[in-house]
């Protein structure tokens, strides 16, 4: 193909000679197939691959060119996953999702940093089953070679306006952020080597011209970032965007639904996110015509390019329609997945032991909770004993970082843990930590305990004392799963100053700093120089949420347990319903009565205790984030 950048509209372009090619695409499913929590063991309408169903059935049928991808996580998230992991994979039966990834015929997928989270020998055995082409062209195995095929050339009869066939090739290549060689260290160190992606996708990307590609399709597994990204750097799709060659980019990773639009013309190369959890299809059009005469034979060029994204709801009739015609098309899919729902919830409501309290996180951002505060317990559980065994360490100060995983933010209202007093189940233990993460312990200085809470605290937006009206209190692009608390220490959170880093961690700004009075429970200052160990996750300890500063620290060999294993040991182990002490960790600095608001749940207005002790009233209405499903609040700090 004589490559050229899709362009404005061109309405002298001739209908009839023209071929429109329709990429469809999903990201971040993590494993969420059916409309079902397994985490609630309650129907779930708003999540699930399936319920994708109709907008893919409909796509096809406006369009016969039409080309079905995944950017990766998909493998892991949700109960399904673990069970996947345990029991259905073992037995010899295929993965939920690649069966149904494999009826709703996908023609590619790339792989993200979380299909890794269960180590390759089930990644590799997951992926076998795979009816389509799996490629990435930054992972490697350790001599060189790639674990994944780089790429792949699709050879496709597509009809143009006219009805005509024509014969065209479509590249696709793939990447994940180089950091998953720190992130999943335990699984992947000594195995596998990840390159920049920039530099790989643009080696493939003149690969597959080389070899004929009409098309080059970029699976990026990497949030947006910037034109500036540095070579290594997490999110870099707009950068992957810029290079040669490449005409279309499906980014991911960061859940962003981008753009919020059904498809719309576009200058340059299209480039769609299209959020998390089946919540949207991405959907880039490609005009293609046929080149310049002097082009070489059966070459086309992009004439026209239109990028955006389809909601998965469909009105609720024709939608079942659609996946009713799925379960009739794909009877041995029905009769699969019925089965794996139901060894599903099986797995995951094996009894742990109780709860005396209740475990929610709708206030976690507010101030530190019962939930949270279970899993630091677990965590000190494992790592006292050990640390107590080494002389070397066992007079330094022991802090437990822990954070919300479902707290709002991109994943939206309903994402928030709710385990109500009683029996504690395997699934709670999954709700309460819903990654794999492998428990790890840090040693780290006063000056990187600092760091790491001005990280956490660039949860809030920056708080202006003298302004009029309520301002809101929460930056909803700031991903929960990163608002650490180091429980062990006493300190205060200052909003009236900026914050150092912004939601994605890429920018530092500035500022004196928002973490203040900070002091070990014993009340002694923490000073730069000052050591302390730190038990977390390895995703955090490998730097993880841009946590530099946890990067940075040395790690201490601890037992290989993941987090939610240690979680529910611990409720295992407990002779009576476990009731956790919350530890008054930190607080806001009072700012002398201004006014807030702040987006939660709207389960929270259940927690009339709660509401209370904080001082929360319920807004009826407020311009934010509270259209989209959050309950708003309102408060005075």
């Amino acid at each position: 193909m004589t490559f050229a950048r899709p362009s404005a509209p061109d309405q002298s372009s001739d209908a009839s000679s023209s071929i429109r090619l329709r990429i469809l695409a999903t990201s971040d499913l993590h494993a969420n197939l059916l409309p079902f929590d397994y985490f609630t063991d309650s129907r779930a309408p708003d999540v699930g691959l399936a319920r994708l169903a109709g907008a893919i059935a409909r796509a096809r049928a406006e369009v016969p060119n039409l080309v079905l991808v995944d950017n990766g996580d998909t493998l892991q998230g949700t109960p399904l996953a673990d069970a996947a992991v345990a029991e259905i994979v073992p037995s010899g039966r295929m993965h939920p999702m690649i069966a149904a990834m494999n009826a709703l015929r996908f023609d590619a997928a790339t792989m993200g940093n979380h299909d890794f989270d269960f180590g390759l020998p089930h990644l590799e055995a997951v992926l076998a089953d795979a009816a389509f082409p799996v490629v990435c062209a930054n992972a490697d195995h350790t001599d060189g070679s790639s674990f994944f095929p780089r790429s792949c050339l699709l050879d496709r009869e597509v009809v143009d306006g006219s009805g005509r066939s024509h014969a065209i090739k479509i590249g696709i290549t793939g990447c994940l952020p180089p950091q998953v060689a720190a992130w999943n260290k335990p699984f992947v160190q000594g195995r596998m080597v990840f390159a920049d992606m920039l530099c790989r996708v643009t080696e493939a990307t003149v690969d597959l011209r080389s070899r004929g590609a009409d098309v080059v399709i970029v699976l990026a597994h990497s949030g947006m970032g910037n034109l500036k990204a540095a070579p290594g750097s997490e999110n870099m799709a707009l950068t992957i965007a810029e290079i040669e060659g490449v005409d279309a980019v499906i980014a991911g990773h960061t859940h962003r639904v981008i753009p919020a639009t059904p498809p719309q013309p576009v200058v340059g190369t299209p480039i769609v996110q299209p959020g998390a959890y089946g919540s949207h299809l991405g959907c880039i059009d490609l005009t293609l015509t046929a080149a310049a005469p002097t082009a070489p034979d059966g070459a086309y060029t992009i004439a026209r390019a239109e990028c955006g994204t389809m909601p998965a709801l469909l009105p609720g009739p024709e939608n079942r329609r659609y996946m009713r015609r799925m379960i009739r098309d794909y009877p041995d899919l029905h009769t699969g997945l019925s089965r794996d729902h139901r060894s599903t919830r099986s797995f995951v409501s094996r009894p742990l032991g109780e709860t005396a309290v209740q475990l929610e996180t709708y206030f976690s951002a507010l101030a530190p909770c019962a939930a949270t505060q279970l899993v630091a317990d677990a965590q000190f559980a494992v790592a006292a004993p050990v640390i107590e065994q080494n002389p070397d360490l066992a007079d330094l100060p022991l802090l437990s970082a822990v954070a919300p995983f479902k707290a709002g933010g991109h994943a939206g209202a309903s994402s928030y843990t709710d385990i109500p007093v009683g029996p504690l189940k395997l699934r709670h233990a999954a709700d309460l930590y819903i990654y794999p993460n492998m428990l790890c312990v840090l040693r780290i200085t006063g000056r990187g305990i600092r760091d790491w809470l001005e990280r956490a605290a660039s949860l809030f937006n920056w708080i202006a004392p003298d302004a009029t009206g309520p301002q809101p209190l929460i930056d909803h692009d700031f991903a929960p799963y990163n608002f650490d608390r180091l429980v062990g220490l006493r300190y205060q959170i200052d909003v009236s100053h900026p914050p150092r880093t912004n939601a994605e961690g890429d920018e530092i700004y500035a500022t004196p700093g928002r973490i203040v009075d900070l002091r070990f429970a014993d009340g002694r200052p923490v000073r730069p120089e000052d050591e302390a160990l730190v038990v977390t996750n390895s995703y955090r300890a490998a730097g993880g949420g841009h946590m530099r500063a946890a990067a940075e620290a040395q790690e201490i060999r601890t037992p290989s347990i993941s987090v939610r294993d240690a979680v529910a040991r611990y409720v295992s182990d407990a002779r009576e319903p476990v009731a956790p002490v919350v530890d008054p960790t930190w607080s806001f600095k009072p700012l002398g009565g201004v006014p807030l608001v702040f987006d939660t749940g709207p389960g929270a207005l259940r927690c009339e205790a709660r509401l209370a002790e904080l001082g929360l009233t319920a807004a009826s209405a407020y311009p934010g984030p509270s259209g989209r499903g959050f309950q708003p609040f309102h408060l005075t700090l």
